[in-house]
């Protein structure tokens, strides 16, 4: 899925200066590992299997088991739809995204021809490898008639003490400056038009990007029996979220009030670092174990860029009143979870393989900092929420000649700990492929899905959007070996 499969209180966390949230360390840990066609097909399930370009994003020990050099690259176009429900109204968007699936270099090297024990090849690898791409589009809308945004901003000045509108320069302020709340003169308390709701709301979210890694990998060949690898991981986060939150009078019941917009634009930019080693050992030919042990990425230069702006209009007024935010601009570090990664494969002679692999991951082992802020309540909140679980991936692949055949599928559990909150994700994939002694192209289709619950806003007893994201994509992969 290409946005986050969680609750999101999706409106800005009402904040004096930051924007990071839990949401964020969320989505940058999440990883649904693309690449190549065959890899896809398969599952994902090849960190035992070895021998292809994005396994050794999984597994870095399957480099031991080239054979000769490779170059190989994949494009991924895909198409994803987006089911939205809200106050019994539903409606569908769609986004289309050209991607890169991999491209990637593999060097063999043999010390000694011929030698049939000890090091038989070191290899050498570099490339790219997506890891997840951000790319969706949904909209929502349906009347509220219990509360507002609005509610959301009186509450907070109210209940915090010595609270001003101008502490929270990204929404409060600029709502404040346009008259959406205001200070009633007898309590001193702050109000607004609507502080029951009535209105008729709607969003259109739309966001863009990925994790694009780079991977430098070694490793090598001892006695057909053990295989081992390294690799040196240099993730790139690119992040864009626009969105348009509006609230409309459309039966005219709301004295004064006619509609509010609150417009909101987000960059986020980071560039990362991680280790992983594997090994897979072949105790007899027709198995396959594997271990991989993946580091935390420490992204020590993210960087968000942010503004916002509301407009109101008014019964009594003929033109609008928008106020811009300043533009928030601020750098901090993000630490991602460790993973590991135990995998099996099965080879079945010369006509296929079956294979499998259970990937654990504890998403409350994220982490944000900074140099001057600790970021504490987000961290807090992040080993709150979240849960360790564990991902599955399962594949399949059969020879016909120069053909292959393959399927796949796999599982990404629920990050969450709250109960009846699902944030799980599952794919199911199938190719073909034509493989000659020195070229080789392969085709997979995959269908993803996944289901969030989206509110608008966090306030007690607000309803949230159901979202139903349905992602198809194709890959094609072409190959060379020299």
């Amino acid at each position: 899925m290409k946005n986050l499969t969680v609750i999101i209180l999706a409106i800005l966390m009402v904040n004096s200066v930051f924007c990071q949230t839990s949401a964020d360390v969320l989505r940058y840990s999440r990883i649904y590992y693309s690449g190549t066609a065959r890899f896809v097909g398969t599952g994902g399930a090849f960190g035992a299997v070895g021998a292809d370009f994005s396994a050794l994003a999984v597994n870095p020990a399957g480099i031991g088991l080239y054979q000769s050099s490779e170059f190989s690259m994949t494009i991924a176009p895909s198409v994803e739809n987006t089911r939205a429900e809200y106050m019994g109204l539903s409606g569908t968007n769609s986004i289309v995204d050209f991607g890169m699936g991999n491209v990637g270099f593999v060097f063999t090297f043999k010390p000694n021809p011929g030698k049939t024990s000890g090091l038989l090849n070191f290899n050498v690898g570099f490339g790219m490898n997506r890891q997840n791409d951000f790319n969706s589009s949904f909209y929502i809308e349906g009347p509220n008639h219990s509360s507002s945004l609005l509610n959301v901003y009186t509450d907070k000045l109210n209940n915090t003490p010595g609270s001003k509108p101008s502490d929270y320069p990204f929404d409060i302020g600029p709502a404040y400056d346009a008259s959406l709340i205001y200070q009633n003169s007898v309590t001193h308390k702050y109000t607004s038009d609507m502080p029951n709701g009535g209105a008729y709301q709607s969003k259109q979210v739309n966001t863009y990007g990925s994790i694009n890694e780079f991977d430098i990998i070694m490793g090598g060949n001892i006695s057909d029996k053990l295989y081992f690898g390294i690799t040196f991981g240099i993730p790139f986060i690119r992040y864009y979220e626009n969105s348009s939150y509006s609230e409309k009078d459309k039966g005219d019941s709301i004295r004064y009030f006619q509609s509010m917009y609150y417009d909101y634009h987000l960059d986020t930019h980071g560039t990362g670092f991680n280790i992983k080693g594997g090994v897979i050992y072949r105790p007899v030919n027709w198995f396959r174990v594997g271990i991989a042990v993946h580091s935390p990425t420490w992204y020590a230069s993210m960087h968000d860029y942010w503004y916002s702006n509301t407009t109101a209009n008014y019964d009594s007024v003929l033109t609008n009143n928008t106020q811009p935010s300043p533009v928030g601009d601020y750098y901090y570090r993000l630490m991602t979870p460790f993973r590991a990664i135990g995998s099996l494969a099965f080879i079945i002679g010369n006509f296929g393989l079956v294979s499998a692999e259970y990937e654990y991951i504890n998403y409350s082992q994220g982490r944000l900092n900074a140099s001057d802020y600790s970021f504490s309540d987000v961290n807090n909140e992040v080993k709150s929420s979240f849960q360790s679980w564990g991902n599955v991936r399962v594949g399949t692949e059969w020879r016909i000649f120069d053909f292959r055949l393959r399927a796949g599928g796999a599982y990404y559990s629920n990050p969450y700990t709250a109960s009846g909150v699902d944030g799980s994700r599952f794919t199911v994939s199938g190719g073909v492929g034509y493989r000659i002694k020195h070229f080789y192209t392969d085709v997979t289709y995959q269908y993803a899905q996944s289901v969030e619950d989206y509110y608008l806003y966090n306030y007690q007893g607000m309803v949230p959007s159901k979202n139903t994201y349905s992602t198809h994509t194709v890959l094609t992969t072409i190959g060379f070996r020299f």
